[in-house]
């Protein structure tokens, strides 16, 4: 496995969201996609910042995750009714992706080892995913603890 790259085992199909979306539509990708999180970048693809599970629900991006949750999942009711709920409505819907972000993510280059990989879950085992970037800042993949795990798995149907 010493000569396995980071491209080796990376998700090349990356999921990425923009700052200005609303962020209950970026918390329906994340969701319905099962992801813990996605890359936020610009038009060009160059990453600007990472969107988590746990931005959502940390303390610094002043969103109370119950509240979060029933609008997402009574969404069709407020259309019909949203008075009862208009202020953490308003509140909620006008929230973007810039504002609960995470403007300085780990990140590793297209062209490290997977020691490396490795070595960055084991250090910062909060994070997840960790998105992949050219020299540039170009977002070129996203790495999970999954894709870590695929190179052992491959092992082991060897033997």
């Amino acid at each position: 496995m010493a000569d396995l790259k980071i491209t080796d085992i990376m998700t090349k199909e990356v999921v990425s969201v923009n700052p200005e979306m609303p962020l209950f539509e970026a918390a329906k990708i994340i969701t319905d996609h099962n992801f813990d999180g996605v890359p936020v970048v610009d038009k060009e693809n160059k990453l600007l910042g990472i969107l988590t599970e746990y931005d959502l629900i940390s303390q610094s991006s002043s969103i109370h995750l119950p509240t979060f949750q029933k609008l997402l999942q009574d969404i069709s009711v407020f259309g019909q009714d949203k008075s009862h709920f208009k202020k953490e409505f308003a509140d909620v819907i006008s929230l973007k992706v810039k504002d609960a972000m995470n403007i300085e993510p780990l990140i590793l280059q297209d062209d490290v080892g997977y020691d490396e990989v490795v070595a960055a879950f084991r250090d910062h085992h909060r994070v997840n995913p960790i998105p992949v970037v050219d020299s540039v800042k170009h977002v070129v993949g996203v790495v999970s603890r999954y894709d870590v795990l695929k190179p052992l798995r491959l092992v082991d149907k060897n033997h």
